[in-house]
């Protein structure tokens, strides 16, 4: 967006001091240079929330949140890194060089939220209106709904009319009826000339956004209309599948559940929330986009998602196309999925409703505690209805859950479930293996990148990365055969098997790696000597964790173009405002600098030491790849030569490493590194 430039952003920082727009939010106590407070986005006891106004940051200790202004309005509002630059321009009178289409665009969109606001206002007067509501409140009444859940909602009535809202708008807020038409609220009559109002005769359930502004409504007949439901088409405002409805009612009880329920109507959302579970969503569509996926993960750190989707098979393929998406985008954050089965195959509208002994509040509550993982529940739905004591019941039972199994991606997961699974069907566990490893294969799950190496390792064996464990966790649900007493949870961060990994993709940012890193970049923060230094010292050099090296790249951008220190600091910050990857990383760094200035330890010695780590790390893992090769090869020509490689990487840690102290030295230290990485494809 146009608005926003450097010279945009760097106005608005100065302006907006961090300690008066966090203390609107948090109650801020002086301790020393900075401030202390409980921190907003995580509950606790004890204050870990710090802002150092001097460094224009932010810092929780409990829960690693951290950034710059920018970064706390967007977190605290759960708003676009644009709008939370807007929200601050606006408060604190800094012009955004807009251009006329910006601005009309802008303006176009502030009097749709109006519109949409109004309409709302106007649907509920009409339905707390003795004789023209009447119809909504006995059918509301009928579905056990109470006058604080139908105000919590905001529910109204749209009259049985065909230019009810039309007219009501036109004269209170002098709107063209294109406007109208645009934002999805009238329609036009076929052969143009004339609107009408596109919602007639039906409840109305207002959409929000996750700020709590109207941006659409769905409409439930009241008569004998065929379409049960109409909902608001896709406007400047909307777009179906970025929204979760009532996710702006739910998000403080999905961070303090730490876990979020996902349902498919707006009744099912409702009707948990009256009864308490107020941690509940639902999809706008059968199907889960990736916007919406990203909107609930970003509310719950355990990343705990509850599917509650119906039992029919349009109900089913939802609960599949909603864990493809989500497990794509919990690639390495570990979401942990699980399938909610409501008792008699009710939806949580009809079961929390129930006066059946199995139903109710205690029903939903035990199928909440007892939700299968969706692996677990994948291969449960797989043999369903199967014999298992007859023999051709365990041959088909094994061939569905060979299709489930080798689906899963790492590698320790999957040999856990071929153990359940195998103990299960009472058949061999190295048989099972065997098949799942040729299933990958033959559905080239397993397939090496262009140009992987012969030594490569093939069907499954794989290598296991940092989040590669399974299994644990704290609590557990009852009841099902494959979950054991933890809650399952399978990191899902891995690289696939038989590919080789990239020193961009590698999991070895260990806690000793990633401080190594940070205060390698901290140096060039630390003045203009120490910057001359660190970046002729790291030219060639790429980090090994990618935010950091993106970092770095950042840092080499600016070069020498910038008058203080705190200007370098502040014009990087700009630079990287909107990546979100980054915040952490980058108030770490910054946090670090007054450290480092603090012990006034000579720069190059600083440098030797921490790239010694790095390269500690790099070799570590380059050893535990060749190892792991050496014990798969059946080769005694590739054998001998991993051996070798193996006793050279040996030396290098314990005596190389440890007596190098210059560039020159350690950078052929890395040169030799890499060399064997090439050698290996590793």
């Amino acid at each position: 967006m146009s608005a926003v430039t450097k010279e945009v952003l760097a106005e608005v920082r100065s302006r907006a001091n961090i300690v008066d727009v966090i203390a609107e939010f948090v109650v801020l106590k002086r301790a020393g240079n900075s401030y202390k407070g409980l921190c907003p986005f995580h509950k606790e006891k004890t204050p870990s929330f710090n802002v150092t106004p001097e460094k224009g940051i932010f810092k929780c200790y409990g829960c690693n949140e951290g950034g710059d202004v920018f970064a706390f309005i967007q977190k605290i509002k759960s708003a676009s890194f644009i709008d939370s630059v807007r929200d601050l321009a606006e408060r604190y009178g800094v012009a955004l060089v807009e251009t006329v289409e910006d601005r009309q665009e802008h303006d176009r969109k502030s009097m749709m939220y109006k519109l949409y606001e109004e309409s709302c206002q106007y649907f509920q007067s009409l339905l707390a209106h003795p004789e023209e509501g009447y119809i909504g409140r006995e059918y509301l009444n009928k579905r056990g709904m109470d006058a604080a859940t139908i105000e919590k909602f905001r529910m109204g009535y749209a009259p049985n009319a065909w230019d009810g809202l039309l007219t009501y708008l036109t004269r209170t807020m002098n709107v063209s009826t294109h406007l109208l038409a645009e934002a999805g609220l009238v329609r036009e009559k076929q052969g143009g000339g004339s609107h009408y109002d596109l919602f007639r005769h039906r409840l109305m359930v207002p959409i929000c956004d996750v700020e709590g502004r109207v941006i659409a409504f769905g409409g439930r007949t009241l008569g004998d209309d065929q379409v049960k439901y109409i909902n608001s088409p896709e406007s400047p405002i909307y777009k179906k599948g970025e929204h979760l409805y009532a996710l702006n009612l739910a998000k403080d009880s999905i961070k303090k559940n730490d876990a979020v329920i996902v349902v498919e109507g707006y009744f099912d959302a409702i009707t948990p929330h009256q009864f308490g579970f107020t941690n509940t969503v639902a999809t706008l569509g059968t199907a889960m986009t990736e916007a919406q996926a990203k909107r609930l993960i970003r509310y719950t750190d355990s990343k705990r998602v509850y599917l509650s989707f119906d039992s029919d098979a349009a109900g089913q393929k939802a609960i599949e196309r909603g864990v493809e998406t989500l497990s794509q985008i919990a690639e390495g954050i570990g979401i942990e999925l699980r399938i909610i089965r409501i008792p008699g195959g009710k939806d949580p509208d009809e079961c929390l409703r129930s006066t059946e002994p199995s139903a109710g509040v205690e029903g939903f509550q035990k199928a909440l505690e007892t939700a299968p993982h969706i692996t677990d529940w994948q291969i449960e739905e797989s043999i369903k209805g199967i014999d298992l004591k007859s023999h051709s019941g365990r041959i088909e039972a094994s061939r569905r859950v060979i299709a489930v199994v080798g689906k899963i991606k790492t590698a320790a997961a999957r040999v856990e479930y071929v153990r359940q699974c195998a103990s299960l069907l009472n058949i061999r566990e190295e048989e099972l293996l065997v098949d799942v490893r040729q299933y990958r294969t033959d559905n080239r799950l397993d397939a090496p990148s262009k140009g992987a190496s012969p030594f490569q390792p093939q069907n499954g064996s794989g290598w296991q990365g940092k989040n590669g464990g399974g299994g644990g966790g704290k609590g557990g649900g009852g009841g099902n055969k494959f979950q054991g007493k933890g809650k399952g949870k399978f990191q899902k961060k891995e690289e696939d098997e038989g590919a080789p990994l990239t020193r961009k993709h590698r999991e070895i940012a260990t806690v000793g790696l990633t401080n190594a890193e940070r205060q390698l970049l901290a140096l060039y923060l630390v003045s203009r000597d120490d910057l001359e230094i660190v970046s002729n010292s790291l030219a060639d050099w790429q980090l090994l964790t990618p935010e950091h090296q993106e970092i770095k790249v950042a840092l080499e951008g600016i070069g020498t173009q910038f008058n203080t220190m705190d200007d370098l600091q502040y014009q990087l910050m700009d630079r990287l405002a909107g990546l979100e990857e980054l915040r952490g990383p980058l108030t770490e760094i910054i946090l670090i600098v007054e450290q480092i200035r603090k012990q006034n330890l000579p720069v190059r010695v600083v440098i030797s030491d921490y790239k010694s780590r790095i390269l500690l790390s790099l070799a570590k893992n380059c050893l535990s790849r060749l190892t792991q090769m050496l014990g798969m090869s059946n080769d005694s020509a590739m054998a001998t030569q991993i051996m070798t490689r193996i006793k050279e990487l040996n030396q290098l840690i314990k005596v190389e490493l440890v007596s190098a102290k210059t560039d020159e030295e350690l950078d052929g230290l890395k040169r030799r590194i890499e060399q064997i990485e090439v050698e290996f494809n590793l």
